[in-house]
C-alpha cells in the first residue's frame, strides 16, 4: 500500500479529557509535551519471539530499550476489545535534563498483513526529580542500593517508578501515562475488519 494512501483507524477508545489534533492524533488541554497518536503502519517483520513467549521478549526489549538509553518500565501481553497486543511502558531522560523524564506507553495490535500502535506519551515539567528523590529516601536513605531491572537484574532501574508509588504520586507524568493505559485497557473498541485479519505469528 503506498505510504500516501492514508488507512483507517482500526481502533477507538475513551478519549476523556483529550483533546484532538487531527485524525489520529491527541493532546492534553494545557500540556502540548503530552500526546496521544494512533497510527497504522506495515505488518512487523518477522521476529523469532511474540506474545507467546512475553517472558524472553520482555528481556529482549528490556535490553534494546537500555542500549538506547531508555528503560522498559512494563511489558506484557494484553488483550484490547478482544485482540491480543503487546504494551509496553519505557521511561527516557529528557534531552539536557539531569532529573526529568518522559514516560512513553504503546499499545501494538499486530495483525498479519498490518500493525495499530497506540501511544501516549506523558512528560515531566516543571520540577523534576521530586519523585526520585523521595523514593530513595524512603527505600535507602544510605544512598547505596542500585537496584537490578525486574526483566534482567544486569539492567539499571529506578526502583520509583515501580506502580506501587503511583498513589503517593498521582499527578506525576508516570503515574498519569499508567492511569491512561488502564483506559485504554478498559475502553477500547476494535474495528470487526481489523479484528478479522489472520494474527501476527512469530517467525
Amino acid at each position: 500500500m503506498s505510504p500516501s494512501t492514508p488507512l483507517p483507524l482500526p481502533l477507538a477508545f475513551d478519549t476523556a479529557g483529550l483533546e484532538p489534533l487531527d485524525e489520529g492524533r491527541w493532546f492534553v488541554p494545557d500540556s502540548w509535551n503530552d500526546v496521544v497518536v494512533l497510527s497504522v503502519r506495515e505488518a512487523l517483520p518477522p521476529a523469532p519471539v511474540w506474545l507467546d513467549g512475553i517472558e524472553a521478549l520482555r528481556v529482549t526489549l528490556a535490553r534494546g530499550h537500555a542500549a538506547a538509553g531508555g528503560s522498559l518500565l512494563e511489558a506484557a501481553a494484553v488483550s484490547l476489545g478482544g485482540v491480543p497486543a503487546l504494551y509496553t511502558l519505557v521511561s527516557e531522560r529528557l534531552p539536557g535534563s539531569r532529573t526529568g523524564f518522559r514516560f512513553r506507553g504503546s499499545f501494538l495490535l499486530a495483525r498479519s498483513t498490518v500493525t495499530a500502535v497506540l501511544t501516549g506519551q506523558f512528560q515531566e515539567s516543571g520540577v523534576t526529580g521530586v519523585r526520585e528523590s523521595l523514593v530513595r529516601l524512603k527505600l535507602d536513605p544510605a544512598g547505596t542500593d542500585s537496584g537490578g531491572h525486574p526483566y534482567d537484574p544486569e539492567l539499571p532501574y529506578e526502583r520509583s517508578h515501580a506502580a506501587d508509588w503511583d498513589p503517593m504520586f498521582p499527578r506525576h507524568a508516570l503515574s498519569l501515562a499508567r492511569a491512561w493505559a488502564r483506559t485504554v485497557c478498559r475502553t477500547a473498541v476494535v474495528a470487526p475488519a481489523f479484528a478479522a485479519l489472520p494474527p501476527y505469528r512469530a517467525a
